[in-house]
């Protein structure tokens, strides 16, 4: 998973799309070019509102024969998207969009008012909601996956299938279970709608990077294999006169999906899932089905939109978890030379402190600082970006040159130091000249010259009558300032005669 680049979207009530919403280059060279050319946005409204019918048509395709309501509405999807990332302007998409359904579809007037009514609410209305909640299209935080669920995909097709079955309310003879029938596959539909394919379009606009590797892309073609088997099978099964539970296999593989490959997982396994429902469904008539009327199609939309919902909530779970551990990362290393930083260094040697007065030896470990000689001289003949490398080197070689009990740590700037932790005068000092000799031998190439550094070091021993953290330091500083007041290039120890265990 790639949790760099976590985009927020703060201002509320914003007509637009979000600066600081970090979206895919495709989307927003779309959505930046769109608000300055007044063309091209009312080419993009047309052709989304074109797409938006396609859509209507493709799930009409679908209508259940019994109330006459599409299984599927895959267009509440797409308006939602386009008005959360692209702004208000596109609420215009479902209303063109779903006028010219109802007039392909010879809807009655009030039913006709109703729908459009319906698919206009549906979109603009759980936006301004989302926008001013905080909401970020991401969905990489659970918080944001409940809200988009609650208010996307649970509010919206409410207010869709509530003006709809008002509008049929004035022309149909009053039947209440017919009504609420009408009314619970309206909203489905839009629901299943709106968190598979808007859940889609999100998580693919909001991919700045594709963190799936090439490993998880064959497992989620495993995946996506098992989902279509899965939904195949099930209907399959059901036109022979069989009610099969392996329809029921969707939930756990597509949360399989999310735990292993993310957010990208999760949304295109639920949308495979659709996917080859929608296709056996043109194999397996209504009659066949086993099962009164629509309901096989209805269980199996409500299991899709479990499976997605389950999916998404999987995945941002994963997601928080791997960004409170980044977090906790970045807390305790150097952003540059992912050394421990001071802090974090400053607690180990208090630790070290404590255990060498416990030992009760003039040398239980020893402290040594490290600073780089004429540094910004490099920075200023080779630029920044060397003197970062040339930082980036000396800490793994740092690293390279010491034993795993040993600390290494930048301080800030140029200066490091080493911890090393049950180390006796000569060994320390052995270790002090041999990477000394070490930094004298770091080449940087830059461009057709070498960039070479040299480093003054200090020596200090940590016993049982060492001081406290500032006056280690202090020590250690002291040391390396005369070793750089020698003459550079050379190391000053700041011992005394008592002498402790050989590493």
């Amino acid at each position: 998973m790639n949790y760099s680049s976590l985009a927020r979207m703060r201002q509320s009530g914003n007509m637009e799309t979000e600066a600081s919403i970090a979206i895919n280059p495709v989307w927003n060279r779309l959505f930046i070019a769109s608000r300055k050319n007044f063309t091209l946005v009312l080419f993009s409204i047309l052709l989304c509102s074109l797409i938006y019918y396609l859509l209507g048509l493709l799930s009409f395709h679908y209508s259940s024969q019994v109330h006459g309501v599409p299984a599927i509405w895959l267009p509440s999807g797409l308006a939602l998207f386009m008005v959360l990332l692209g702004g208000y302007r596109f609420v215009l998409v479902p209303l063109l969009g779903m006028t010219l359904l109802v007039i392909q579809q010879q809807y009655p007037l009030p039913l006709a008012l109703g729908a459009v009514a319906g698919a206009t609410l549906e979109s603009f209305l759980p936006v301004l909601l989302l926008r001013m909640l905080g909401f970020e299209p991401r969905l990489e935080r659970i918080r944001d996956v409940m809200l988009f669920v609650a208010f996307g995909t649970v509010l919206g097709p409410l207010l869709a299938a509530s003006a709809g079955v008002l509008g049929l309310s004035f022309y149909a003879p009053p039947d209440l279970l017919s009504w609420s029938d009408s009314w619970l596959a309206w909203w489905l539909a839009g629901s299943v709608g709106c968190l598979v394919l808007a859940g889609l379009l999100l998580v693919w606009a909001t991919s700045i990077s594709d963190g799936v590797t090439a490993r998880c892309r064959l497992f989620l073609f495993s995946l996506l294999s098992g989902v279509a088997l899965a939904s195949m099978l099930s209907l399959f099964d059901a036109a022979a006169g069989r009610l099969s539970l392996i329809q029921f296999a969707v939930v756990p593989l597509v949360v399989i999906a999310a735990t292993y490959c993310g957010r990208q997982g999760s949304v295109l396994l639920g949308a495979g899932a659709l996917a080859a429902l929608l296709v056996t469904m043109q194999y397996v008539s209504p009659g066949a089905q086993g099962l009164s009327g629509h309901s096989l199609m209805t269980l199996n939309l409500a299991l899709i939109w479990v499976a997605s919902f389950t999916g998404l909530v999987v995945a941002s779970a994963y997601s928080e978890r791997g960004a409170g551990a980044l977090y906790a990362y970045q807390a305790k290393h150097d952003g540059l030379t992912r050394l421990i930083n001071r802090p974090t260094f400053e607690r180990r040697l208090e630790r070290a402190i404590v255990s060498a007065r416990q030992a009760g030896r003039s040398q239980v470990h020893a402290l040594m600082f490290i600073d780089l000689d004429d540094f910004k001289r490099v920075n200023d003949q080779f630029g920044h970006a060397t003197g970062d490398l040339v930082l980036r080197k000396l800490a793994e070689l740092l690293e390279s040159q010491v034993r795993n009990r040993d600390t290494v740590a930048r301080l800030g700037g140029d200066e490091f130091v080493v911890l090393l932790e049950n180390c006796s005068r000569d060994s320390s000092r052995q270790m002090a000249v041999r990477i000394g000799s070490k930094v004298r031998g770091l080449l940087i190439p830059v461009g057709t010259a070498n960039c070479q550094v040299t480093a003054s070091i200090g020596v200090v021993p940590i016993g049982a009558d060492t001081g406290g953290l500032d006056s280690i330091l202090s020590a250690a500083d002291e040391a390396h300032y005369r070793a750089k007041s020698g003459g550079k290039n050379q190391v000053h120890y700041g011992y005394s005669e008592g002498v402790s265990e050989e590493c």
